[in-house]
């Protein structure tokens, strides 16, 4: 039977199974920790930020959705060892069937060639758990001291971690058997409790150093601004606008108080810190809950966001005019 892609959204799904394609990935491996996780965030580290050479290595933390609240935890995780296939950016052009299969047979020959030469190309585990009171929603390294990490518990509050002791040990290359783990106790640097409901939108800022936006499910927005390398204050005063759950907050790529926020209320949010608690533009995307948003990096006029019917929409915020209400 051919292969054919299936299409979230358009393709009805029967009794098909969906089969994950390997040759579809540069590198694929899994692993199993135990309890489903329903965020990680990859943790920058010193290794240099344009690696193509194999075998890689990876540090991420993850938080836990496990059975009981009690039972739950962040993992911090180091895989090295990490194997996989170079390939050119553009695949070269084929005249016939024959050059994909001669293609395909190459990789192999050129991955056993790695084997020999480089030793086992079997990634290996390094784990360590910090105890956590409830699931973790989402959870969110900061990009300027990748050490520090943020948490959104199902419980209702936002804590923030420094995992620098559990980095420092992985980066050292102690010796840690295979996939050990050890739960610590370890309290967060800080705890907030100000928020009405639990929540899932964080970020981090990239340009200051220690400033938090958090969102919760019932339309309540934080900015928490650091005093110092260990305590936060948090505004009283809520950023007010969405009429239900904000399900994602990203800061400006370029602007170091402007942030956006998405809703299932279908509404998009561009805030401005220095304007007040309200927002600066907001407009109606979609007829659907709006799930997650991403600024374009280099055109920060433009944001892209994801909508709960698996389809998505591009934004370009020079169509729009300050507190306006608009739909695109």
């Amino acid at each position: 039977m051919p292969t054919k892609v299936w299409q979230p959204g358009a393709d009805k799904l029967g009794e098909e199974e969906l089969e994950c394609d390997p040759t579809a990935y540069n590198s694929l491996h899994a692993f199993h920790i135990g309890w489903p996780c329903l965020s990680f965030d990859v943790v920058r580290d010193s290794l240099g930020l344009l690696r193509t050479d194999f075998p890689h290595t990876v540090y991420f933390v993850a938080g836990s959705q496990a059975e009981k609240p009690d039972w739950n935890s962040i993992g911090i995780f180091k895989v090295s060892n990490v194997s996989g296939k170079q390939r050119d950016l553009v695949p070269s052009k084929t005249t016939d069937g024959d050059s994909d299969m001669d293609a395909d047979n190459s990789d192999s020959d050129e991955d056993s060639e790695d084997e020999e030469e480089g030793g086992s190309v079997t990634p290996v585990l390094q784990l360590c758990k910090v105890a956590h009171g409830g699931c973790s929603n989402r959870i969110c390294a900061m990009t300027q001291n990748p050490h520090i990490c943020a948490s959104w518990s199902d419980a209702g509050y936002v804590q923030i971690w420094d995992f620098s002791t559990h980095l420092n040990a992985w980066q050292s290359e102690t010796e840690v058997p295979r996939g050990a783990s050890s739960v610590f106790n370890q309290a967060p640097l800080f705890n907030f409790k100000g928020h009405k409901d639990e929540g899932y939108a964080i970020d981090w800022s990239p340009r200051v150093a220690g400033r938090l936006v958090t969102g919760d499910c019932k339309n309540c927005i934080h900015l928490c601004e650091p005093t110092s390398d260990a305590t936060w204050n948090v505004d009283a005063t809520l950023f007010t606008g969405h009429t239900a759950s904000v399900e994602d907050l990203q800061w400006s790529p370029t602007e170091d108080h402007v942030f956006a926020s998405c809703s299932v209320d279908g509404h998009i949010a561009i805030w401005d810190a220095r304007l007040g608690k309200s927002p600066a533009i907001y407009f109606k995307a979609h007829s659907a809950d709006v799930n997650v948003i991403s600024w374009n990096r280099l055109a920060s006029v433009m944001l892209a966001s994801g909508i709960d019917d698996g389809t998505f929409s591009i934004s370009d915020l020079r169509l729009l005019s300050p507190k306006s209400v608009c739909c695109v």
